[in-house]
């Protein structure tokens, strides 16, 4: 018959890590709901004060400032909707780390009152992830480093923010 206490314990590492994997995404959609509701120091606190995010055709943005102040132009956009999928996080074996991968389906109105006229895209992220007890952090977790992929694009970017 198994111990106990060996059981008991492999119970509590296994629920931690749900629960971090919980949190993990509970930061993710955070992260894109903040961005909707265009709260870009909100946006910039859930990557660490030192974070970095790379999208393609922004090149590399390092620092929470920084992020702020690249995310913020998306203000002229009057609706936004982030929207991440088939998400999946890897947890390092020191339970401080983490990585993941999910998908973007995002959509840009100048104007929420003519929705057909839009801007949207899709592609690949990828984030590390480390365990913080910053008072800002989700479940325990803030961004290191974001990285995005654009794949594909419908309907063209008239303000030229996003690129092809």
């Amino acid at each position: 018959m198994a111990d106990t206490a060996a059981i008991i314990a492999d119970l509590q590492r296994r629920l931690q890590r749900l629960e971090d994997k919980e949190a993990l995404a509970s930061l993710l959609n955070r992260y894109c709901k903040v961005a909707d509701d265009h709260q870009w120091r909100a946006y910039a606190e859930t990557f660490f004060e030192d974070g970095s995010m790379c999208f393609e055709n922004w090149g590399v943005t390092r620092g929470r400032d920084a992020i702020q102040k690249a995310a913020s132009v998306e203000d002229r956009f009057g609706g936004l909707q982030h929207s991440m999928t088939n998400m999946e996080f890897t947890l390092g074996n020191d339970g401080q780390t983490a990585r993941g991968t999910c998908y973007l389906w995002f959509a840009a109105t100048m104007d929420t009152s003519k929705p057909r006229e839009h801007h949207a895209f899709g592609g690949h992220y990828t984030f590390t992830f480390a365990r913080t007890d910053a008072p800002e952090a989700v479940g325990g977790w803030l961004i290191k480093t974001m990285n995005l992929k654009k794949i594909w694009a419908q309907n063209e970017d008239k303000e030229g923010v996003f690129g092809n």
